[in-house]
């Protein structure tokens, strides 16, 4: 007759199971960063027009310094967005995390940064 083996009871210093990442959320993840990397260059794009919006001032009227801060701000928080997204994927990735929210933040970050730094160009002009 043999007799069932006793439980193991826990300990602290038991590594739990790794979870592994999922396929679809792994091709959703990066191709939503692909995506965010696409809108980040067209709002890196878009920011040269951000000089045009002092043209018609003359020194008087407009406050140039808000034209180079409209354009660290919308640089930085694109630059910021990307390379943290690029980051938490890799992370995500690893940990068995999920990661397709990632990408989707840093979309969010990417159109903020470039309104906010809109929103400082027109600040320059006076209107």
């Amino acid at each position: 007759m043999t007799f069932p083996a006793a439980p193991v009871p826990y300990s602290p210093y038991q590594v739990p199971a790794r979870r592994t990442a999922r396929t679809w959320d792994v091709v959703l993840g990066w191709t939503l960063f692909g995506f965010a990397c696409l809108i980040g260059l067209c709002a890196a794009y878009a920011t040269i027009f951000f000089a045009f919006a002092a043209d018609s001032c003359n020194d008087q009227t407009c406050n140039s310094d808000y034209i180079g801060l409209a354009f660290a701000v919308s640089w930085g928080g694109t630059a910021v967005a990307l390379v943290g997204a690029l980051v938490m994927l890799i992370v995500s990735t690893v940990k068995g995390w999920l990661m397709w929210y990632w990408p989707v933040i840093a979309t969010a970050i990417v159109v903020g940064s470039l309104f906010a730094g809109f929103a400082l160009a027109m600040n320059a002009t006076g209107s």
